[in-house]
């Protein structure tokens, strides 16, 4: 407990101390993100509901879908509480991402250690791919715990297979997916066969402990969707950010030159705007992105290979870190350290990945996290902040290398001779 209360005033402290530093003076700017988040939180505290921020100030009033809700939720507390302004609100992104460190040394004392655990829960205080965002207002400050813990409620359930904890696993994933759009695919990638492969149950009982999870995740999320369903133009479930993503990623300057692999504002073509209400945008722009992708299906090989590399820094890296500090306004010391850090922590975690399939360990709620975040980049385009949540399992799986390394060493290598087949000597007669 000691050294879980020291990690976490150690990342609180890392997270607070960069944005008084680099983002306390930082404008929040226009249309963006960090104002979306920003204003909507403020809005639904002064009890306006979630209306689009950007709608308000051409004076009118328009229901928004933009983003899953978790995250200006979030906020709205903070706002209600008198604490609205651009500066509580940053502070507020770096408290909730410093909680990282809890389920982070949870899942590392599960599978290497109390002594692995601490040193993981310092490398989640102090790498900066976990803390870039929190100074810029974005949902990913609040994904970032969502994804240990839900690692976390994996492994727990891997471990005593039963309702409750599937139950729980189930609940953690759908606050998740009410805050990055693309964590619902935890449901497919995680909690499915985490449960459905699990062979110590016979398989009635894991499609019952399945249909569970997609009942809990039902009655959490279906309030939210209905809402969405009832107030918009075409069906929307979660978010309406699909199409608008989408277009940005798909035009002739991210499928070759300076840009591939990344997006570009000249793929939005604004006067292609339908009239109606975000969703019907949404809709039009999504029919535009798919027109494109199969108008060039052959190049989709060079597209997708560029921005799964520049989502783990494996294609154009310094490019894409100056992409960063340009367009999603990161620091730039901060950046340069990051990327080194990230290569650091990658390697180690193939070796770590390694160890962990030699001692038998599932690794599925690992990988799950990797994967998703493959297809997300696959999807859209190759902006680091969309690897989140595989940077939480990469965090996880260099620190159960190093400590392997750490207790190899300790222990020296094997004996040789004690590896053998011992000799057995026949009875005396």
């Amino acid at each position: 407990m000691l050294w879980t209360a020291a990690a976490f005033v150690v990342a609180l402290a890392v997270r607070w101390v960069v944005f008084w530093h680099w983002y306390r003076h930082l404008p929040i700017g226009d249309f963006n993100d960090n104002v979306f988040y920003h204003e909507s939180a403020n809005l639904l505290a002064d009890g306006r509901g979630f209306i689009n921020p950007f709608s308000v100030a051409r004076g009118i009033s328009e229901p928004t879908a933009a983003h899953p809700p978790g995250f200006s939720v979030y906020l709205s507390i903070w706002s209600l509480l008198g604490l609205d302004s651009v500066s509580w609100h940053r502070v507020a992104s770096g408290l909730i991402s410093a909680t990282v460190v809890v389920p982070v040394g949870l899942v590392v004392r599960r599978l290497a250690g109390h002594g692995a655990a601490v040193m993981a829960m310092l490398v989640a205080a102090l790498y900066p791919p976990l803390f870039m965002n929190d100074g810029l207002i974005l949902s990913e400050s609040m994904y970032i715990p969502l994804a240990a813990l839900s690692i976390w409620m994996a492994y727990r359930y891997h471990d005593e297979p039963g309702v409750a904890r599937v139950v729980g696993l189930a609940a953690v994933l759908a606050v998740g997916a009410l805050t990055r759009g693309e964590a619902f695919l935890l449901f497919f990638f995680l909690l499915t066969p985490l449960v459905m492969l699990d062979g110590r149950l016979a398989w009635r009982r894991r499609l019952a402990l399945t249909t569970m999870a997609a009942m809990v995740a039902m009655v959490i999320i279906s309030p939210w969707a209905l809402r969405n369903l009832t107030s918009f133009e075409q069906p929307t479930f979660i978010a309406v950010g699909a199409g608008y993503v989408l277009e940005i990623g798909n035009c002739d300057e991210t499928y070759s030159g300076d840009f591939l692999g990344y997006w570009h504002p000249a793929c939005d073509d604004g006067s292609a705007w339908p009239d109606g209400d975000e969703s019907t945008i949404g809709e039009a722009k999504l029919d535009r992105a798919r027109e494109y992708i199969s108008d060039h299906i052959d190049e989709q090989p060079k597209v997708i290979s560029a921005r799964v590399g520049r989502l783990f820094g494996l294609y154009r890296p310094i490019q894409t870190a100056d992409l960063d500090v340009l367009f999603e306004r990161r620091v730039e010391v901060l950046t340069r350290i990051g990327l080194f850090a990230h290569y650091l922590v990658m390697a180690a975690a193939v070796a770590g990945l390694t160890l962990l399939r030699r001692r038998g360990e599932s690794v599925i709620p690992l990988l799950a996290m990797i994967f998703t975040a493959v297809i997300t980049a696959a999807m859209s385009f190759g902006i680091t902040r969309y690897r989140i949540g595989a940077d939480v399992a990469l965090v996880v799986l260099a620190s159960v290398a190093v400590a392997g390394a750490i207790e190899h060493r300790r222990l020296g290598p094997a004996d040789p001779e004690s590896e053998s087949d011992p000799v057995i000597e026949e009875p005396s007669r």
